[in-house]
């Protein structure tokens, strides 16, 4: 006899019982009503069998009401009930079991697939990476009011806002589903309408959660503004919807609207005026920027740029002076910070001293 044939399902689950246990207790009411479609209910009577020792776990069984004893190896009995101080996680919580597990009397268990559970368990722990991430209704917010409040969509005027919005596809996803995977190349942009997500990078221990996204976030962009590949893996941890936009619309409407440019001339009047501070940024890697010397200009290598945003003065007008799309990404993930940045139209003539000169000037009018 096995598990799958001794166990009957039955009924919907009340989705709070859960939050008694690890990592549910993590998680928003929101959030759980989200995962009510993964679980499964079991409604057993008395001398059932739920799993053998030495049995796949690849479900997780959660102890709502009843008793259970589990049989170990050597056959010892160690009742275990639904109150008992130890039931805070999924029952004999092992990749492979270690007891058998059979009903005492009648008992209610809730299930949930392994692989999804962890899902859960790395979003608990992302939005501990990120502060301001815990999130009690955030996907019932309006997912258009959330980019509206950020830094970079408030650049844009209402004309091109209702061009860009109405672009935007539907797309439903669900709980485990991978969106965009790290290494690929990208084609769209995404925003959460509904539902959360988790963002992983590959490292010497496999994949690495380094933060949670809720509703109204989004993510995509760096790839269709550097044309480079996904620099990130983004797996839902909630069945959702995303708002979808094309890499053609996000250069044309977006991308365009908010990297905004200066020339050379423009910025040295601009530094003459003196009306504001301006600070020349260098996004490349610090060997590069050690090989070819811009004066006057902070190195922040551009995988630090974004962690770094919230840290510089919200007073300065950053200009980003390195050649290529590095730049270009740089001046955004700036302007979604709500920073005054642009991208510096380096000349291409052969006078370099010209540019050299333009920069000192630069650099000096900010150091006084």
């Amino acid at each position: 006899m096995t598990a799958s044939t001794s166990v009957d399902t039955a009924g919907t689950p009340d989705v709070s019982r859960l939050s008694a246990f690890i990592p549910f207790d993590g998680l928003s009411p929101s959030h759980l009503r989200e995962i009510e479609q993964q679980i499964t209910v079991h409604r057993l009577p008395a001398g059932r069998l739920l799993f053998k020792r030495g049995q796949s776990g690849d479900k997780a069984y959660f102890l709502i009401d009843g008793e259970l004893d589990l049989i170990d190896a050597g056959f010892t009995v160690r009742p275990f009930a639904a109150d008992d101080d130890e039931n805070y996680l999924a029952v004999d919580n092992y990749p492979r079991h270690t007891v058998n597990a059979i009903t005492r009397d009648s008992a209610t268990l809730y299930s949930i697939d392994r692989d999804k559970l962890d899902l859960l368990m790395a979003w608990t722990q992302a939005t501990e990476l990120m502060p301001g991430e815990h999130d009690s209704d955030g996907e019932d917010h309006n997912w258009m009011d959330a980019l509206l409040a950020s830094g970079l969509f408030a650049q844009m005027p209402p004309a091109k806002l209702h061009a860009l919005f109405v672009k935007f596809q539907p797309r439903e996803v669900e709980l485990g589903e991978t969106v965009v995977r790290e290494g690929e190349s990208g084609d769209t942009f995404y925003v959460i309408k509904r539902g959360k997500a988790m963002v992983s990078r590959a490292g010497a221990g496999g994949d690495q959660p380094v933060a949670g996204l809720a509703a109204g976030r989004f993510f995509g962009e760096d790839a269709l503004i550097s044309d480079q590949p996904r620099n990130a893996t983004v797996t839902m941890t909630s069945d959702g919807e995303l708002m979808c936009l094309d890499k053609a619309d996000f250069q044309a409407i977006l991308q365009a609207t908010v990297i905004r440019r200066l020339s050379e001339d423009q910025l040295e009047d601009r530094v003459l005026e003196g009306e504001r501070a301006h600070v020349l940024i260098d996004v490349r890697l610090p060997m590069e920027a050690r090989h070819d010397l811009i004066p006057g200009a902070r190195n922040l290598p551009l995988n630090q740029l974004r962690e770094q945003a919230p840290r510089l003065e919200q007073e300065f007008t950053y200009i980003l002076c390195a050649e290529g799309r590095r730049s270009e990404l740089g001046a955004y993930i700036l302007s979604e910070a709500g920073l005054d940045a642009y991208v510096l139209d380096r000349g291409h003539d052969d006078t370099r001293e010209e540019q050299q000169h333009s920069e000192r000037n630069m650099a000096a009018n900010a150091e006084s």
